[in-house]
């Protein structure tokens, strides 16, 4: 999500993805209290992956339309099932009062939820990690973890059954300007609920930037050194964040990035994590690959993952959704 440095991020459409697990319905839950905060519209989306299981279930007038008929028929029915689903889940979240479309779609999860992110403009996803059962587990995480790469919008993964809204947020930055936007929005989501937040800048020795170390002198040692740079460095992004300094926690370490997120969030109980997926270097997936994902891998509390301005999917749009971006003729 975009915003300048006095703006607070406000969620316009959130699109929450669910397998029906109940980290799925946890996900669903937050953004009903997001979109309520925001005034944000909410698409509910079940994509069905397995076919062969979907065959196994469906009658029998479904299975022959499958194998010699149109698949109308089957397509139809599967897809009934799931928008029954979905409509009692808005039901179950007493959110009838929200303006909440729900919509089934056939393919890859992953691929499916970039899709109409392109096609509706989503500023948010919302989604799980885990299914109902074994196999569900591995392939849902999978899908976090792509989605971490792919889907072009902040990404909200909710891991377990998290306090909703979150009362412990924690924003990691490495300064630079991707870092800068999760912060922005991570401290807009822990304004709502007046929750605590904590701003961790991590330095890690073996990545120490040029300009710390010809900055240093003989008089103190390099460690003390460089903590008193970065301090100087964390003050400063913070006063460029122009919101109230009173409500953050800074905290400095130094280490492995994902170590001491990790560890800082388990000391502060932290409720959700943010972080940018692009790293000081620019190389795209530098800082997802080493840190966010290794923070979903080994932290028990939900993420948030936010891309830089700009940032474009690997996964192409469908050729409806370039026709729809394409000017009218009579434009």
């Amino acid at each position: 999500m975009t915003q300048g440095s006095n703006e607070h991020p406000l969620y316009q459409h959130i699109l929450v993805a669910t397998d029906f697990s109940p980290h799925a319905e946890a996900a669903f839950r937050q953004a009903v209290y997001l979109a309520r905060q925001s005034g944000a519209k909410i698409t509910l989306l079940h994509t069905l992956p397995d076919l062969r299981q979907l065959v196994e279930s469906a009658s029998y007038r479904a299975k022959v339309d499958f194998m010699y008929g149109e698949r109308s028929l089957f397509h139809r029915e599967v897809t009934q099932a799931s928008e029954a689903k979905l409509h009692a889940m808005v039901t179950a979240a007493e959110a009838a009062d929200l303006e909440i479309r729900v919509m089934t779609t056939l393919g890859t999860p992953a691929i499916e939820i970039t899709h109409e992110v392109q096609k509706s403009g989503c500023d948010l996803v919302l989604t799980g990690t885990r299914g109902m059962a074994a196999w569900r587990q591995i392939f849902v995480g999978s899908t976090a973890k792509r989605l971490i790469r792919t889907c072009p919008t902040s990404l909200w993964i909710v891991k377990h059954e998290q306090q909703i809204p979150p009362k412990v947020v924690l924003a990691a930055t490495d300064f630079s300007e991707v870092s800068r936007e999760a912060v922005l929005e991570a401290f807009w989501i822990a304004k709502q609920s007046a929750a605590e937040f904590h701003l961790l800048h991590v330095i890690d020795i073996q990545d120490v930037p040029e300009e710390i170390l010809a900055g240093i002198s003989g008089q103190l040692s390099v460690r003390d050194q460089v903590n008193q740079e970065a301090k100087h460095r964390l003050d400063h992004f913070i006063d460029s964040l122009h919101v109230d300094p009173g409500l953050i926690r800074s905290h400095l370490s130094l280490g492995t990035p994902w170590q001491e997120i990790k560890q800082l969030a388990k000391h502060r109980q932290a409720d959700l994590i943010a972080i940018g997926t692009i790293g000081r270097s620019g190389i795209q997936g530098l800082l997802l690959g080493n840190t966010a994902e290794k923070v979903l891998d080994h932290c028990d509390c939900s993420i948030l993952t936010v891309k830089p301005v700009g940032f474009v999917s690997p996964i192409l749009p469908t050729l409806e959704t370039m026709a729809a971006a394409l000017p009218s003729k009579s434009s």
